[in-house]
């Protein structure tokens, strides 16, 4: 019996080392992939406020665009499970790919299996990118962050882990709107395929404090929703060659006039 038991316990970890291998494998494939249709179609402008620190950490990003996720990960250091809408892994390729490269399945009325899964990857040592928006950022008003969902602040403060907010911008010109059929709904949906593209990395943010202390965590997240959207000005200052940008205009806290902007 104790044989047995141990001969199924090496099996368990031997599958389990294999799948982490596979998938390294696709995670890694896939970078390259995008590292080589960024160089040929992008013009990235990266820069970070500090140093990324090491050990697991959460990149929180606004989404002005879909392919966001994409090009942030062509990016990043490290391997990092994007935490993604549920309805794209339902795509008979792409779908397939994030899958097998440990990306991480967000369902949009069932956010708490998500939020756990990604305190487990924490946990594991595993870095995560996050859009904290819960959806597409809204670009009527130009250059903004929306309310955030709760989920990155909950995950840093069960899951130990720094928070490193992000904010991208490209011209809004070089953004492609399409409607797409995601769970037998039309939504809309935009691509940015050519052209300059910013992307800002802030200081780590280190939480503490008590989960359930709702106060606490929406406060926690306002801060966040600001560094996201001053680091969201940056990269659109740097795109503008340090042009001003509008003040925030009084019809939304944090929003730049679309029809102002260069």
């Amino acid at each position: 019996m104790n044989v047995f038991h141990t001969h199924k316990e090496q099996n368990w970890s031997n599958d389990n080392q294999f799948m982490k291998i596979r998938e390294s494998i696709s995670y890694w494939l896939g970078v390259a992939a995008l590292n080589r249709f960024t160089k040929r179609r992008l013009e990235m402008d990266v820069q970070y406020a500090a140093p990324i620190p090491s050990g697991p950490k959460i990149f929180a990003c606004n989404h002005p665009t879909t392919t966001d996720p994409f090009y942030l990960l062509s990016v990043l250091p490290e391997k990092t499970r994007m935490m993604v809408n549920a309805e794209i892994f339902k795509k008979p390729i792409i779908g397939r790919l994030m899958r097998r490269a440990g990306h991480i399945p967000v369902n949009q009325k069932a956010g708490r299996g998500a939020v756990e899964a990604g305190i487990r990857a924490l946990k594991a040592g595993d870095n995560l990118g996050i859009f904290p928006e819960g959806k597409l950022t809204d670009l009527e008003f130009g250059i903004d962050v929306d309310p955030l969902k709760t989920g990155a602040v909950r995950m840093a403060l069960c899951g130990g882990a720094p928070i490193i907010p992000v904010g991208v911008y490209m011209p809004i010109d070089r953004i492609t709107f399409k409607q797409l059929n995601v769970g037998g709904q039309q939504v809309g949906a935009r691509f940015s395929f050519g052209g300059r593209y910013g992307i800002t990395f802030g200081h780590p943010l280190w939480l503490s404090g008590d989960v359930e202390d709702r106060p606490l965590v929406h406060r926690l997240g306002e801060e966040l929703r600001e560094g996201i959207f001053d680091l969201t000005r940056l990269s659109a200052l740097r795109l503008r060659n340090g042009l001003p940008l509008p003040e925030r205009t009084s019809r939304k806290k944090k929003a730049i006039p679309a029809e102002r902007q260069a």
